[in-house]
């Protein structure tokens, strides 16, 4: 446990080393790389969800649930490729992507594609099993995040509020021992959720079967209010709430790459903030325009200088999920850039997986 909390402590560190030294690189050369190709792109397949997560707005969306249709994935997946391509994510704002029916044959499809390099989500891995855990890892997803409260069904009912504790118990367990026995094509992270002390939770009878497999082990520190819709009488008092920063400048999921909900509208944000905020932070539908004309447009450029001015729309003013450009200060950051030249040129560049990363969590 100690081990972890080290770890955790220490990619912080690395990383705000790394941005310090940063200030001796142009961070405009960067930025300029970084704005005019997307360097990910991300798909919400659904924004359905089969648990109500107590620290997840979820609860509130106020959008209709939509599953992805096949014109809308296939035109954001052939512009993103036809532009360089990249990492693809499928974690939703809110819902889960093993929901949508066309899950393992859209990931299996994204694999095909020469210019994806990475698939990763983000799963509460209750369905799993639907697919086959075998069929899961012949897919082509290299890296996923598994959101639990832990291993322990009390507190899994308490917090993800769903009585599938057993057949996800069962579901990750049998992902890390085939996976393992396979050779680790799959990059498995178990992403805590809780309001119990680290210890407890990796001490829970149910994990030590699924522990001895060594997966990453990954936890928050506090958590959002997702623009006030979770508020502090809502959660147990070992989880902490985030706090508003100063937004001096551009949030830097305004540079990572643009998510596109089921219907095609294009978000320049995929945080829980943005659930329900199309108003806000829309800045095109790619089944109207070309990707890389909706991530260059004008409409784009000035939404990033409205941060530091009273132009600043309602959801990102009050956004405790913002995070400055720290990224792009950082070798990681510069090597993004780099890459999205190179395919903004028309070459074709994978990047490996590096298991433990600076900017993972913290």
């Amino acid at each position: 446990m100690k081990n972890i909390i080290v770890q955790k402590i220490k990619r912080i560190v690395l990383r705000k080393l790394d941005a310090f030294s940063g200030m001796f690189f142009p961070l405009e050369k960067t930025l300029k790389s970084m704005s005019e190709r997307p360097f990910e792109l991300l798909l919400e397949l659904t924004n359905l969800c089969n648990a109500k997560c107590i620290f997840c707005p979820y609860q509130f969306q106020q959008r209709k649930i939509q599953f992805m249709s096949d014109e809308v994935f296939m035109k954001a997946v052939s512009d993103y490729c036809a532009m360089g391509g990249g990492s693809v994510g499928l974690t939703p704002i809110v819902g889960d992507a093993l929901i949508d029916p066309q899950f393992l044959n859209r990931v299996r499809f994204l694999r095909k594609q020469p210019r994806i390099d990475r698939i990763f989500l983000t799963t509460n891995a209750i369905l799993l099993n639907k697919f086959g855990i075998d069929e899961i890892l012949n897919s082509g997803i290299t890296s996923m995040a598994i959101s639990t409260s832990g291993f322990d069904e009390a507190s899994y009912l308490r917090i993800y509020q769903s009585n599938a504790y057993q057949q996800m118990k069962r579901n990750v367990y049998d992902l890390v021992k085939r996976n393992s026995e396979r050779g680790g094509p799959l990059h498995i992270t178990i992403a805590i959720r809780t309001d119990r002390p680290l210890k407890e939770v990796i001490a829970d009878p149910d994990f030590k079967p699924i522990l001895q497999y060594n997966p990453l082990i990954d936890f928050v520190w506090s958590y959002t209010t997702a623009n006030g819709r979770i508020t502090r009488e809502m959660l147990p008092s070992g989880m902490r709430l985030r706090k508003l920063g100063v937004k001096k400048e551009p949030c830097v999921q305004t540079y990572n790459g643009p998510l596109v909900l089921p219907d095609g509208d294009v978000m320049i944000c995929s945080c829980v903030a943005a659930v329900d905020a199309q108003k806000d932070l829309t800045i095109g539908n790619v089944l109207s325009d070309n990707l890389l004309n909706i991530w260059t447009n004008h409409k784009t450029k000035e939404f990033r200088k409205t941060f530091g001015t009273d132009q600043l729309n309602s959801t990102c003013q009050n956004c405790d999920m913002y995070r400055d450009l720290e990224l792009y200060r950082t070798c990681e950051g510069r090597q993004r850039a780099k890459v999205n030249r190179m395919r903004s040129e028309g070459k074709q560049v994978s990047r490996a997986y590096d298991k433990i990363v600076p900017f993972m969590g913290g």
